[in-house]
């Protein structure tokens, strides 16, 4: 599947390189040089469309919470077939209202996750070597393969890395002091302008969290834990794995792009589609109901610390102390189990209720068209 879309890669990139080289006489080895930064910048341009729309639909999605979140409470416990059905029609009317489509968020970042990978495994299989040697790749002939090879940035080969053994290194006609010299910046900008974006993306999820959701909530803390691994993943990688001159190019070119086009698409997403007083006062109130129940379950712990920490200067209050925070697990445990079965049992009925009602409106649309008949 991936290797298929090496071949669309592959011709932006020869077609660069076409341009340059043969066109403009630009030499071949900054022609290849340039083509591995148009190539990344041509693949993200075309994929820019996709992007905006996931920033659409995120925001279109915020904006509708206010009305969204009314219509929940107003049908939250209603069972009937009626009400059911009014409540998917509501909804569907404010979908309507705003053009909101569920998927549009969804789809078009899978979409963008084969031209990623297979930009990557190009690059990757034309800098190593041992992998390219010989053939060709996509709609690369096996001489362009080669002269690719051939390439250097700043007198330094473009198939190079720092993990890479002296003697290797030698065999390409540079050193590793000249190696440094180009692939250190490359890395380090890698890393700054990644976990920016990392950054970055994780302020406009704050800006769009649906904060009456625990798990979009849990999500959003769990991904900040992730941040600090970011530039240490790419360190590691840069100096201790086969990242090619080429890959670190490839990285800079991409991470600075995205960089531009999250600051860019953020600000026209925020013009086209502003927050009104409703929307806002939503979203307060939502984040205050959410910190005071954060809040709220902390205080429940360190009740719990203290009075065990109590035992220590009243070793007698030991079972006592033991039984009441058992007691309360116990509660609170099944206070959990008594909450989702609730919750369960209520779904079931609903759906029970939408297929009834389903049914009734068929029924319904049979006996009209009969009449007419």
């Amino acid at each position: 599947m991936i290797q298929a879309f090496v071949y669309p890669v592959s011709a932006v990139m020869k077609f660069w390189h076409w341009l340059l080289a043969s066109t403009m006489h630009v030499d071949s080895s900054h022609a290849w040089v340039a083509s591995v930064i148009l190539l990344v910048v041509t693949i993200r341009a075309l994929i820019t469309p996709l992007i905006w729309v996931v920033y659409k639909s995120g925001r279109v999605l915020v904006v509708m919470r206010p009305k969204l979140a009314a219509i929940e409470e107003r049908y939250a416990t209603d069972t009937t077939p009626e009400g059911v059905l009014a409540h998917q029609e509501e909804r569907r009317k404010v979908h309507k209202e705003h053009s909101y489509n569920p998927f549009a968020g969804c789809v078009p970042g899978l979409l963008q996750v084969p031209f990623f990978l297979g930009l990557y495994r190009l690059l990757l299989w034309m800098a190593v070597p041992d992998r390219a040697q010989g053939h060709s790749l996509g709609l690369l002939t096996a001489h362009e393969t080669q002269s690719f090879q051939s390439a250097t940035f700043f007198g330094v080969p473009l198939t190079a890395y720092l993990a890479m053994p002296v003697d290797q290194l030698a065999q390409l006609g540079t050193t590793r002091p000249a190696l440094e010299d180009v692939a250190l910046p490359l890395i380090v900008a890698a890393t700054f302008f990644t976990t920016l974006n990392t950054v970055l993306s994780q302020l406009r999820s704050r800006s769009t969290l649906e904060w009456d959701n625990g798990l979009s909530r849990r999500m959003y803390k769990l991904f900040w834990l992730f941040v600090p691994f970011v530039p240490l993943t790419i360190l590691i990688a840069g100096f201790t794995g086969v990242v090619p001159v080429a890959l670190l190019l490839y990285w800079f070119t991409g991470n600075l792009w995205t960089l531009g086009q999250t600051i860019l698409l953020w600000w026209l997403v925020v013009r086209a589609f502003p927050l009104d007083d409703a929307t806002v006062a939503h979203i307060a109130t939502s984040r205050t109901k959410a910190i005071e129940q954060g809040r709220a379950a902390r205080e429940v712990k360190r009740s719990r610390r203290r009075r065990r920490a109590s035992v220590l200067i009243h070793p007698t209050s030991f079972f006592r102390v033991r039984r009441e925070l058992l007691e309360e697990k116990r509660e609170a445990k099944q206070a959990k189990i008594d909450a989702r079965a609730e919750k369960r049992e209520l779904a079931r009925q609903r759906a029970v209720a939408r297929r009834e009602g389903l049914k009734q409106a068929r029924e319904k649309r049979a006996e009209e068209k009969d009449q007419m008949e």
